[in-house]
């Protein structure tokens, strides 16, 4: 845009347009939209009901409505796009890169995407299509084929006039790709190189020949580690037989980098694909259930438990009374153990080599924390019910507790990875639930022992 963008407080703009949505002031709302960047756009219609958000997006032009889509949450994006016919969607989408626009086809019914590809240019229908064909979480499926490359044996001063070509095609322009003759990727150049070469200068002699090229089937979290690693405003992206085929910005890798957080938390507090502006309780519904259908099912194993050791229950009525505090410890350490380890992998920190190490760490950390944890929980029961016995068999209990939670902890997200499952599904209600199972017999199992000991 060309003037200065400052961030909006929205809570002083939103009463009005509510209040002009209600007196039907069109004009009015569209003055104020007007100036506005399309994320601030986005944000707005964010908090604005069904209706109004159509209301709002019916007021933008093509141009600026392609913005505002692209900037929208799923959720609100799905509601626009249910009021738009097919003409409206083409025109929003010739002004998209191929990567959003791809994104939009995809949210659409398959008969209305067919509509939309018919009534766009020829050459962004062919692109979309070739990039529909690649799994939305690789780096083929978050890719635009929107880049300026020239060959090896041009001029700096061809390469110049090349991206002036291209210049409206291509937004955020930092490097110029560079091909052989058969289009296969051999280097890229900066801008600030071509600038400062003499024009005549062939290409290849200033280009980068040791540069991170992305596959086209590389897992778009493997993608993100890559420009983390690396501190990439951009990469090439080449298929197996090296041709040049798109590029992925630092953008794009933000958004995976908010996507992936937003679906391992999910995971983790065990809500699923539920969206943070998703109004139909519904859909909430059965994004949570299921989580808690697990959580459920596993207390009614602990259930079961508590019931098999009923006589001992009875004859050490005390012991009804530290349960929670077994649980809570062996489910504390688990989440904490396996979120870490979590962590690890997604940000390329631990690698499944690590996992002898990984373990040694964690088994070191849980016997000390065990340890501290025995130690008060012996000086508690002694002081508190005059039971020292107890309160040793309670501390060694929870010892042997924090011990297999941290290790359960651990492995699980390493054994998920393994098997290509996202280990986020380890640190929710399954860690939690499975240590209140492990936990409950392994209390017991030393209890009843000790009762048998005793008798």
């Amino acid at each position: 845009m060309g003037k200065l963008t400052k961030e909006i407080n929205h809570d002083e703009i939103l009463d009005d347009i509510r209040d002009l949505l209600k007196n039907n002031q069109d004009n009015f709302i569209r003055n104020i939209i007007t100036d506005m960047h399309p994320a601030d756009i986005a944000d707005i219609m964010a908090h604005l009901d069904e209706e109004e958000r159509r209301r709002i997006f019916n007021l933008l032009t093509p141009e600026v409505a392609s913005e505002v889509l692209v900037e929208l949450e799923d959720s609100v994006k799905e509601d626009v796009l249910e009021g738009l016919d097919s003409q409206q969607i083409a025109e929003m989408v010739n002004e998209m890169d191929s990567d959003d626009a791809t994104d939009v086809i995809a949210e659409l019914p398959t008969e209305q995407a067919n509509e939309v590809l018919g009534k766009i240019k020829e050459e962004s229908s062919e692109e979309i299509q070739e990039l529909m064909l690649y799994p939305e979480d690789t780096a083929g499926g978050i890719m635009a084929k929107e880049y300026v490359a020239v060959n090896a044996n041009s001029t700096v001063q061809e390469a110049i006039e090349e991206i002036r070509r291209r210049h409206k095609d291509v937004e955020e322009l930092y490097y110029c790709f560079v091909v052989d003759d058969f289009g296969t990727l051999v280097g890229m150049v900066s801008l600030r190189d071509l600038i400062l070469a003499d024009p005549k200068t062939k290409v290849r002699d200033i280009m980068e020949e040791d540069i991170v090229v992305i596959e086209n089937d590389m897992d778009q979290e493997e993608v993100a580690r890559l420009f983390r690693k690396y501190d990439l405003v951009v990469a090439p992206v080449v298929n197996k037989r090296h041709k040049l085929i798109g590029r992925i910005t630092v953008d794009d890798v933000v958004d995976v980098i908010d996507e992936e957080m937003d679906e391992d938390l999910a995971r983790i507090a065990g809500t699923g694909e539920e969206y943070i502006l998703e109004d139909s309780v519904l859909a909430i519904s059965r994004a949570r259930l299921p989580w808690l259908l697990l959580s459920f099912m596993g207390e009614i194993v602990s259930a079961l438990i508590l019931s098999y050791f009923q006589v001992t229950i009875e004859k050490v009525i005390i012991s009804a009374f530290f349960i929670p505090i077994v649980m809570a410890m062996g489910g504390s350490t688990g989440q904490q153990s396996s979120i870490i380890v979590v962590r690890g992998l997604a940000t390329g920190e631990i690698s499944l080599r690590d996992t002898g190490k990984r373990l040694i760490r964690e088994m070191r950390v849980a016997f000390l924390n065990g340890f501290v944890l025995a130690l008060l929980i012996f000086t508690i029961i002694t002081l508190w019910q005059k039971e020292p016995m107890f309160g040793a068999l309670l501390g060694i209990a929870l010892i042997v507790v924090v011990l297999n939670a941290s290790l359960i902890g651990a492995l699980a997200p390493i054994f998920f990875k393994k098997i290509n499952v996202d280990p986020a599904l380890a640190t929710g209600p399954f860690i939690a639930t499975f240590n209140d199972v492990i936990g409950l017999l392994i209390y017991f199992s030393l209890l009843t022992a000790f009762v048998k000991l005793l008798s």
